[in-house]
């Protein structure tokens, strides 16, 4: 059974509780000391409850009741929490529904308390008894509307629940007589028409729908309401009625063009859809939400499509246009240029939102994620340090600082940066990156030591660091050191990602190490054909090019394998791609591999 949270529950029960409080202390003069004390601590509850003191409101509430058990008030009050306990059993609910229904009799006039009373009812099953809250309700409020509507609800409830056809069609009587009060009334006449849904009647929904247009004829949202409802049960023809009819009462609203943007979407009439969409965007009225929830659906649904790259583009610069200075639309462009690999107009949006709303952290992060796409350390600096000012919590922001600062060969400066990054409220996988990353200063500094121990502790941190794994398995091959452990690392790392090239290259580099070179063969043969696969492919374009070194592992693994034609035919292609190289430059002379 579900009921409203407690911290909800007790936020509505503070509008009325002072008045209630006093009802209760001095509802009779002759009351005795124990009811007078009950009533002044529940006066102190209600102090607790404005002041958010949830665990002081409900002892206080429990002191009351053991002083004064028969007031209706506390014990409905502390029913309200019994109702949203978990643990509460079926005997438990059953008091609380007592409790409510006795503090509803006491006070038949409170809203509140009939909703409440009447809602559980209706929850359990018990529609006569919310029937006969309600009836009582409305019967005291002869000139309100509302009681009768909540009444005609339990009556539809009831008959959906036990198929009890005259409480159906007394809530149709009643919903019918109101609207004689109440013509061309939307809420109203939603209400009825589902009702009528529940019994599949057809032609009462359709007369329906016809009273709420002659009714409302000048009324746009009776229009908007009318065309989406025939448009839901497959009137297509009716719906397009409605809607047209909408804009010809108001041509310039925004939502008015939603509506039928969402119409011919359903139809799959995408020339009209776009029509429709570009006029919503275009409204000086339509909410901004509204216009940003039609944007990114268009853009989701269609960003992958490059040929529709140039209406996407459109829509976004047309809404900049007309609600100019909205962080929120700079940071999904930024998103959007980001997904089809637009760096530097990401970084263009995702600046113009951070100087918007200097407060979001996702936009810096989308801010400095597109300066290290494009390799733009200073700016990459730049950003990371300003939003580590900002967010000095956000171990990322240190990290791409750390990056940009490597690119400049300023270690000591990125292993202070790192440095800052504090254990207390950086969570594991984020402190694993920022040992991982000092791994990579510390190895290109020549500490292999200190870069392994770093390494290590980044993998001890976070098991799932395969990238930590694979870099430290290759400096320990490199070393010639801890070869037994490097394979297990370059095995975890591949096992995860058995199609990453990079892995694949260490584990080969680590069984060549060991002299176990028909091995290493066979997975660098793994590596030169996702290489080959790649190039057929046209993939490689989008992804980072085989290194020289997989080109130079490969003809040096060959060279073992006594495959020398191969191995010297990879070494010319890692001398290609690293021209400078002499180590590699002397394989190829020689034809040979070199000892060193």
């Amino acid at each position: 059974m579900k009921f409203t949270s407690l911290k909800s529950l007790l936020f509505l029960v503070f509008a009325g509780l002072a008045a209630i409080a006093t009802i209760a202390a001095t509802k009779n003069d002759n009351a005795s000391e124990n009811s007078l004390k009950a009533g002044y601590i529940y006066l102190e509850a209600s102090a607790a409850i404005s002041e958010e003191r949830y665990d002081d409101y409900y002892m206080l509430l429990r002191r009351a009741s053991s002083l004064n058990p028969s007031d209706p008030y506390i014990a409905g009050a502390l029913a309200e929490i019994e109702l949203v306990n978990p643990q509460a059993d079926s005997a438990s609910i059953e008091e609380a529904y007592n409790s409510l229904r006795r503090r509803f009799e006491s006070s038949p006039t409170d809203d509140r308390d009939a909703g409440m009373y009447a809602s559980l009812a209706s929850q359990l099953g018990r529609f006569d008894d919310a029937i006969s809250a309600w009836e009582t309700v409305d019967s005291l409020n002869p000139d309100r509307t509302d009681p009768a509507m909540n009444l005609a609800d339990v009556l539809i409830a009831k008959y959906q629940r036990q198929a009890d056809t005259s409480s159906f069609n007394r809530a149709i009587e009643i919903y019918s007589r109101l609207q004689k009060s109440l013509p061309g009334n939307i809420p109203l006449a939603a209400r009825k028409i589902n009702a009528l849904m529940s019994r599949r009647d057809s032609n009462s929904i359709y007369l329906e729908l016809e009273r709420l247009v002659s009714e409302a004829p000048g009324e746009v949202q009776a229009a908007l309401f009318t065309g989406s409802l025939y448009s839901e049960l497959g009137k297509e023809k009716e719906a397009l009625v409605q809607f047209d009819r909408a804009c010809e009462l108001d041509s310039t609203s925004g939502a008015v063009y939603l509506s039928r943007a969402n119409f011919f979407r359903n139809l799959g009439d995408s020339a009209a859809y776009d029509r429709e969409v570009f006029r919503a965007l275009e409204s000086p009225v339509l909410e901004f939400e509204s216009k940003f929830r039609l944007l990114s659906d268009y853009v989701v649904k269609l960003y992958s499509d490059s040929t529709q790259r140039p209406r996407i583009t459109e829509m976004f610069n047309i809404l900049q246009e007309v609600n100019p200075g909205e962080a929120q639309l700079h940071s999904f462009y930024g998103a959007y240029e980001m997904t089809i690999d637009n760096a530097t107009g990401a970084a263009e949006q995702f600046r113009y939102s951070v100087d918007l709303e200097p407060g979001d952290a996702e936009s810096w992060q989308g801010l400095v994620q597109a300066y290290g796409q494009l390799d733009d350390s200073e700016n990459l600096l730049e950003a990371s340090r300003e939003a580590l000012s900002r967010f000095p919590d956000q171990p990322y922001f240190a990290l791409s600082g750390s990056w940009a600062l490597m690119a400049k060969d300023d270690f000591d400066g990125a292993l202070a940066l790192l440095d800052s990054v504090s254990p207390e409220t950086a969570n594991t996988k984020a402190l694993s990156m920022v040992y991982s990353t000092k791994g990579d200063i510390f190895y290109k500094k020549e500490e292999t030591d200190s870069a392994i121990v770093n390494y290590e502790r980044a993998i001890s941190l976070d098991d799932e660091n395969f990238m930590a794994m694979n870099n430290v398995a290759y400096y320990m091959a490199e070393a010639g050191r801890d070869l037994d452990k490097a394979m297990i690392y370059a095995s975890l790392a591949t096992m995860a990602e058995p199609k990453n090239m990079t892995f694949l290259d260490t584990k080969a580099w680590v069984c060549f190490k060991q002299k176990d070179f028909k091995e290493a063969k066979t997975v660098m043969d793994e590596v030169l054909s996702l290489i080959e696969q790649e190039e057929n492919d046209g993939t490689n374009a989008k992804n980072q090019e085989p290194s020289s070194d997989v080109y130079d592992h490969a003809g040096d693994i060959y060279f073992m394998n006594g495959e020398y034609e191969a191995a010297l035919d990879f070494w010319k292609r890692a001398l290609e791609l690293e021209p400078e190289n002499e180590k590699i430059q002397k394989k190829v002379t020689q034809k040979a591999y070199s000892f060193e």
